[in-house]
C-alpha cells in the first residue's frame, strides 16, 4: 500500500508541474490512508450556533444560511470590502467570430475593466455560443486559471474531434446546445511566490485604503480574490441576449473548483455548480485531515485562505463549520461533485461525505437528492438525476472527458429538460452522421 501511494504521489506531481521540488514536501507527511483519519465531530448542518433548531427552509434562509455565510466569509474565504472611492465596471467586446469551426458557433471575446481613482484592473472573458437556434442558449462558466491569455482555448488538431488544448470539448458541447465561456481570474490577484504571506495588488489596489499595505485578517484570501473575479464575470455574462441568464452553470476544478463553490454561494444568479476534484477548502471535510490539511494550505499557501483561518490552525476541532455547510449554503440549485478514487491530496472519500451531508438543506427545499446511504457509489456508477449529482471515477485528480460528458448530461436534464444523450447520440442522431459544419450563421 505504501509504494501505492508513493506512485500516485509521483504522477501528481508530474500531472501538476507548476509545483518545484522544494514544494514536493508538503505532501509526504499527509495522511492518505482511512485507518489514520482522526476522530472527528461533524458540526450539525441544521442547528445554529445558538442552538436553534432549522426545520424550514425559511428559517434556513432567514437564520441558518446568513450566518453560514458570515462565518465562511470572514474566517475561511475573507469578505470583500466596501471600496473607498466607487468601481466603475465597463464591458468592451474586442472580437467576434460567427463562423469560428466552420460556422457551429460565435466566438467572442469581452474585456470587462474595473476602475476607480486608485487604478484599473482588466480581465479577459470568452464566450463560445452554438449556432444552431434561436434563442439565448444555456452555459457552462469554466473557472480556469489563465487559459484565455496562454491560448488554450485554441483548438488541438483536427484529430482530437474538436476538442480545445485544454481539453474542453467545444464540437460536442455545441452540438448539444450548450454554451462555454470562461475568464482568466488571476487577472485579479497573482498567485506570487506560494509562501508570500503579504496579499496585495492587482484588484486589491482598487479597494485598499489609502496608506494600507496589507488585507485585514477577515478581507479577502485569494480564494475571495478569484471568486470575486468569477462574479464580476456573471455581471456582463447576465446581460449577453446569447446566454439564459437563469441557466448559467458555474465549473472549476481543484482550485478552481474551490473558487466557483465560493463564488456560486455569494452570487445567487449562478444557476447551477458543477465541481470537479476541488477538495479541502472545496467540498471536502476539513475535519478528516486527509490529503491537504487546513494547516498545510495555511503553511504553503497563505495567501489563499483569509487571515483570520490562522486562528484555526493546530486547532482544527474548534472550526464551527465544515464544508458540507458550504455546499449546504448553494440549497436549492443543482450541484454535481465528481472526484477519481486515486485523488488521494484532495480527499475523495472527503468530498462524498461533505456532498452527502449537504443533503438535508435541499431537502428543506423538497428537492430530490438521489441518495440512499452514507456509503461512497460505487466507481463509475454516476449519479445524475438527482438535485445533487455525485461521481467516483477511475484515475486521478483533475478534468477528464467522462466528467464533461456527467455534467453536460447533467445540464440536459436540469436546464434543457430532454432526455440524456450519450456521445454517439451526439454525433449520429437517429443513426446518420450529423453535419458537424452547419455554417449557419444566427
Amino acid at each position: 500500500m505504501k509504494n501505492f501511494i508513493l506512485v500516485v504521489l509521483v504522477l501528481f506531481f508530474q500531472q501538476f508541474s507548476m509545483y518545484s521540488q522544494s514544494d514536493a514536501a508538503k505532501y509526504l507527511d499527509a495522511i492518505y490512508q482511512e485507518k489514520d483519519v482522526p476522530e472527528y465531530v461533524l458540526p450539525e448542518l441544521l442547528t445554529s450556533f445558538n442552538g436553534q433548531k432549522i426545520d424550514s427552509k425559511e428559517v434556513w434562509e432567514n437564520v441558518r444560511r446568513p450566518e453560514l455565510m458570515k462565518f465562511f466569509g470572514e474566517n475561511i474565504y475573507g469578505k470583500v470590502p466596501i471600496p473607498s472611492d466607487p468601481i466603475v465596471t465597463k464591458s468592451e467586446v474586442i472580437s467576434e467570430d460567427k463562423s469560428f469551426m466552420e460556422g457551429l458557433c460565435t466566438r467572442r471575446e469581452i474585456q470587462i475593466t474595473l476602475s476607480n481613482k486608485f487604478g484599473k484592473v482588466s480581465m479577459p472573458l470568452l464566450l463560445f455560443i452554438p449556432n444552431n437556434k434561436e434563442g439565448s442558449y444555456p452555459a457552462i462558466y469554466w473557472i480556469n486559471g489563465k487559459d484565455i491569455s496562454n491560448n488554450r482555448f485554441d483548438l488541438e488538431n483536427p484529430q482530437r474531434y474538436g476538442e480545445t488544448r485544454n481539453g474542453a470539448p467545444l464540437k460536442q458541447l455545441m452540438l448539444r446546445g450548450i454554451a462555454l465561456i470562461s475568464a482568466d481570474y488571476e487577472t485579479f490577484g497573482d498567485r506570487g511566490k506560494s509562501t508570500h504571506k503579504v496579499l496585495d495588488g492587482n484588484v486589491l489596489d482598487l479597494y485598499f485604503k489609502p496608506g494600507q499595505k496589507n488585507t485585514k485578517k477577515n478581507e479577502w484570501g485569494l480564494m475571495a480574490v478569484w471568486a470575486h473575479a468569477a462574479v464580476t464575470g456573471m455581471d456582463y455574462i447576465v446581460t449577453d441576449t446569447d446566454i439564459n441568464p437563469d441557466q448559467v452553470a458555474i465549473m472549476g476544478t481543484s482550485i478552481g473548483g474551490k473558487i466557483a463553490l465560493w463564488a456560486a454561494a455569494l452570487d445567487q444568479r449562478i444557476g447551477m455548480i458543477l465541481s470537479a476534484t476541488s477538495g479541502h477548502g472545496g467540498d471536502a471535510l476539513w475535519k478528516r485531515e486527509v490529503g491537504e490539511t487546513l494547516d498545510n494550505m495555511l503553511e504553503w499557501l497563505p495567501r489563499w485562505a483569509v487571515r483570520n483561518a490562522f486562528k484555526y490552525k493546530n486547532k482544527i476541532d474548534k472550526l464551527p463549520v465544515d464544508q458540507h455547510m458550504l455546499l449546504a449554503c448553494l440549497a436549492p440549485r443543482p450541484l454535481y461533485v465528481s472526484t477519481a478514487i486515486h485523488d488521494l491530496w484532495a480527499d475523495q472519500k472527503g468530498q462524498w461525505l461533505g456532498t452527502y451531508h449537504a443533503a438535508p438543506a435541499y431537502k428543506l427545499y423538497g428537492k430530490k437528492v438521489d441518495f440512499v446511504s452514507v456509503e461512497q457509489p460505487q466507481i463509475n456508477k454516476p449519479i445524475v438525476k438527482s438535485h445533487i449529482g455525485f461521481h467516483v471515477r477511475s484515475g486521478f485528480h483533475g478534468l477528464t472527458q467522462y466528467d464533461w460528458e456527467r455534467y453536460m448530461k447533467f445540464i440536459e436534464y436540469h436546464f434543457i429538460k430532454i432526455p440524456m444523450r450519450s456521445v454517439h447520440d451526439i454525433y449520429y442522431p437517429n443513426g446518420k452522421l450529423v453535419d458537424h459544419y452547419p455554417n449557419k450563421s444566427r
